[in-house]
């Protein structure tokens, strides 16, 4: 509740915020994810958690809010493809993930008319379409068991988390994202990845997060680019 009432209170004091209208834009970015994950089980012993390396689905759409040059905000949405991996000694590899839609508010600092500042805040996300699955071997061979389905109820409906990173020049950007809630619901009692009856609080330990690099462009300059193009190419067959 107190975390709900803090970010409640955040964005009601950035919606306040009179800012110029030539200051808000909007950005439209894609990224490469590697995400890491801390497993542990009650009932099994996990001996590996490979990075998990995700280039697809991840889109995101956010406005820009530049108080100054030095000092602004920014949210909007944002889909993204999130999950973890384990291998246990049985011998069995397990992957569960989810496609998540966010909604990001980040504080930002430094040169904007440079593309060179920090960034950081707070997201939730709503999961809305999870996927499992396992072989039983560590290596992605033999029978392959999937459960697909959405809004699932082996995972939490929205997951809070914090991240903080650096903007680049030329439109990259580094960051980090760590999340603060459980992804699986761990209440979760009945079938899974072909057993009739599993318990998701066997998960004694789940803590995920990643490391991103995305690349961006400001929507607003690419369609402006895209007319004058279109115009000097009509010129030309004139």
């Amino acid at each position: 509740m107190k975390r709900h009432t803090v970010l409640l209170i955040v964005c009601v004091l950035f919606i306040s915020i009179d800012i110029d209208a030539q200051k808000v834009y909007p950005v439209t970015s894609g990224a490469l994810i590697f995400q890491f994950a801390d497993v542990e089980l009650a009932n099994s012993n996990v001996t590996n958690t490979p990075p998990r390396f995700t280039c697809f689905f991840h889109w995101g759409q956010y406005y820009h809010f530049d108080i100054i040059d030095n000092l602004g905000f920014y949210t909007g949405l944002a889909i993204r493809n999130v999950g973890f991996i384990y291998d246990e000694d049985i011998p069995q590899k397990t992957i569960r993930r989810s496609y998540t839609l966010g909604v990001p508010i980040a504080l930002k600092l430094g040169s904007f008319k440079n593309h060179l500042y920090i960034f950081g805040g707070g997201e939730y996300e709503l999961l809305f379409h999870y996927k499992g699955k396992r072989w039983y071997s560590n290596d992605r061979k033999g029978t392959k068991i999937k459960d697909t389905e959405w809004f699932s109820n082996k995972t939490e409906l929205f997951v809070p988390s914090v991240f903080a990173g650096i903007q680049f020049p030329k439109g990259f950007n580094l960051k980090f994202k760590y999340y603060l809630g459980d992804f699986l619901n761990l209440d979760y009692t009945g079938p899974d990845l072909g057993q009739s009856s599993v318990s998701f609080s066997d998960y004694t330990r789940l803590n995920m997060f990643y490391i991103s690099v995305c690349w961006q462009f400001r929507t607003d300059k690419a369609k402006k680019y895209i007319q004058s193009t279109d115009e000097k190419v009509a010129l030309k067959g004139i």
